[in-house]
């Protein structure tokens, strides 16, 4: 299935391995993986009520935009924005628990 990183909008093929470019520096393996990561971004938070954020969503992004990124257990929305992403905060798909494969998320409308 061929999908965009939701980041810079480059095409994968997820059915394709890719081996990471910056694998060292980001902890992740040598040998190939898939080409897109999922992972969770916190919303930002709610007026009035500082302990408190709004919901989280989930990103789809490449192997460059992951490395821009430098995820550690998540990314906030503020990361997000850091790389001008094509996909919004606002289009992010919400957060489903567990849910890792890239092809089955998608932008909301």
């Amino acid at each position: 299935m061929r999908m965009n990183c939701f980041g810079c909008g480059v095409e994968k093929d997820t059915e394709t391995k890719e081996v990471s470019p910056f694998a060292d520096e980001d902890g992740l393996t040598t040998d190939p993986i898939g080409p897109l990561h999922v992972l969770d971004c916190q919303g930002p938070r709610i007026p009035n009520d500082p302990d408190n954020y709004s919901e989280f969503r989930m990103v789809v992004v490449c192997h460059a935009c992951f490395h821009a990124l430098e995820p550690d257990m998540w990314i906030s929305k503020n990361c997000w924005d850091t790389i001008k992403p094509k996909v919004p905060y606002e289009k992010l798909p919400h957060f489903v628990a567990g849910l890792h494969d890239p092809t089955k998320l998608a932008p909301l409308p």
